[in-house]
């Protein structure tokens, strides 16, 4: 009989995240191979819960073993380690915290409102490096959208755009990049980008209340727009069209409610997850761009994710 869940993907996924963040990656990750009882110390752990855990990590391929010792095995570096399109840590965790929430269904659902959250659980290192390990051709792919539609962009900002992965695709390309995030998230952008931190203008900022004064060509707003509701997004919106140079062009990456196979569940998550929050329709964003001020509105299905891209030029 066909099994209504995957309770193997449940469980290879907590496995996982529990060998990162338990340290048994990292200790795993050095040259190597590794005795468990090398292992064990590297991550300040109990030797027997190590050995159980590597059998399992070597059982689902994520290591190896060589004789008595273990090492990562290739599968496990290039999602848990090395840098590259396949590189997955930082969003396996944030899977994890977001679980937490959803395991509050049945109080959010009574409600209608989250249940309020720990700061000392909270982690925003997760969430934010989550954001920034998009799959390259995303990136060229919603970049390319962006001068399409949007010709001539000599100047963009990255409205809520976490640790600046897009910011800095447009500054390789020649474009003067702003990235907008809150003060918090501004030392994890820097870390992000490293060398590139310098290519891009870095401003601390809640775009709820405020904007940089600009004007930009371009502004782009990716995944923020399902976390608030209606009256939010518009008034956002309006403020946007602010600070645009005349024929200047937004651009929304997020998922449209009928139109994104996963747009109904991803409701839930902004349900346990938001005060108000949601997944919004076509119409809806259609809606807010023309009385904010924007024509020519286009909605683009992502080939490379299960997202949209909606874009509209300054009037």
């Amino acid at each position: 009989m066909a099994s209504l869940i995957d309770r193997n993907a449940v469980e290879l996924l907590l496995l996982v995240t529990g060998a990162v963040r338990s340290g048994i990656v990292d200790a795993l990750a050095g040259a190597g191979p590794h005795s468990p009882e090398e292992v064990a110390g590297a991550a300040g752990a109990d030797l027997r819960a190590c050995r159980v855990m590597l059998g399992a990590l070597v059982e689902q391929g994520i290591a190896e073993r060589e004789g008595q010792e273990y090492r990562l095995s290739a599968l496990g570096r290039s999602h848990l380690v090395d840098a590259g399109p396949e590189l997955e840590r930082y969003k396996l965790l944030h899977q994890v915290n977001k679980m937490r929430g959803w395991l509050e269904l049945p109080e959010v659902v009574r409600s209608g409102h989250p249940l309020p959250r720990d700061p000392a659980r909270a982690d925003l290192r997760s969430f934010a490096f989550a954001m920034g390990e998009r799959d390259p051709e995303l990136i060229d792919e919603t970049i390319e959208n962006c001068l399409r539609f949007g010709g001539t962009i000599r100047s963009m900002l990255d409205v809520g755009g976490a640790v600046g992965h897009l910011a800095r695709a447009f500054a390789l390309r020649g474009v003067q990049a702003t990235l907008l995030d809150r003060e918090d998230v501004m030392p994890l952008a820097r870390e992000f980008l490293g060398a590139d931190a310098d290519k891009v203008t870095l401003v601390s900022g809640d775009f709820t209340k405020a904007l940089p004064p600009g004007p930009f060509d371009l502004a782009f707003l990716g995944n923020v727009c399902h976390i608030y509701g209606p009256a939010t997004n518009a008034r956002v919106f309006e403020e946007v069209h602010a600070v645009l140079s005349p024929g200047g062009v937004i651009v929304v990456q997020d998922q449209v409610l009928g139109r994104s196979p996963r747009g109904a569940m991803f409701a839930v998550n902004m349900l346990q997850a938001t005060e108000e929050g949601g997944v919004w329709s076509e119409q809806e964003f259609r809606d807010w761009l023309t009385v904010a001020g924007f024509g020519e509105v286009e909605v683009v299905d992502l080939f490379t994710s299960k997202t949209q891209l909606i874009l509209g030029r300054k009037r």
